[in-house]
């Protein structure tokens, strides 16, 4: 559970670095300021406005908060309900975490088809996080067709991720190894072409 947690906060410090660098807005500047002082139920209630108004970093700040309990009882299916809204913008950040609630069924029913969809949009943004709960998908044929190549790809992006906590990483490795071990050479040669060459896809008006 330790790794899952800090993969959210580290959700919420994506957030939070995007709250930082906004212009303020009503309500915005007070929350930051009392985030900042460790005021997190002030901070949340100046948040909660903002984020219903549709910023999807403010909606992925509050659902982090409902997640971790932070100026809020802990409440899994808030979380989830925030970071839909963030999801369904289009956001990655909101489609990684959402889909790794689906992944272990925290806020929502476990879903690996569920997953899979929004780990797909995340993963294929970069988040590499994302590609990594999608190489086990693939590995083991949950929510998705079981696919050692598809398996192997999404790791071998995960593992060269800016992004995937460096705590996370060997295990990251272990599982991109674990792949490599049962696929042929001339395969193994050609998605490490494939993933040399991938580049995440850009967002809409970029």
């Amino acid at each position: 559970m330790g790794w899952y947690l800090r993969l959210v906060a580290a959700a919420a410090a994506a957030a939070w670095l995007c709250l930082a660098a906004w212009p303020a807005l009503a309500g915005l500047e007070e929350g930051v300021k009392a985030y900042r002082e460790g005021d997190y139920a002030k901070a949340l209630e100046e948040f909660l406005p903002v984020a219903a108004a549709g910023d999807a970093a403010v909606q992925n700040q509050v659902a982090a908060m409902y997640y971790t309990g932070q100026g809020t009882p802990q409440d899994f299916t808030k979380a989830a309900e925030w970071f839909r809204k963030a999801a369904v913008a289009g956001n990655a950040d909101g489609q990684y975490c959402l889909g790794k609630l689906y992944y272990y069924g925290q806020g929502v029913p476990q879903n690996f088809e569920e997953a899979a969809k929004l780990l797909i949009e995340a993963g294929l943004a970069g988040k590499g996080g994302a590609q990594y709960l999608l190489a086990t998908l693939y590995l083991y044929g949950k929510g998705v067709s079981k696919n050692a190549v598809k398996a192997y790809f999404w790791s071998i992006l995960a593992v060269e991720a800016a992004d995937l906590p460096g705590e996370d990483k060997p295990a990251a490795v272990g599982l991109r190894d674990q792949i490599e071990s049962g696929l042929a050479p001339r395969q193994v040669e050609s998605i490490q072409i494939m993933a040399r060459n991938w580049a995440p896809r850009k967002k809409k008006g970029s």
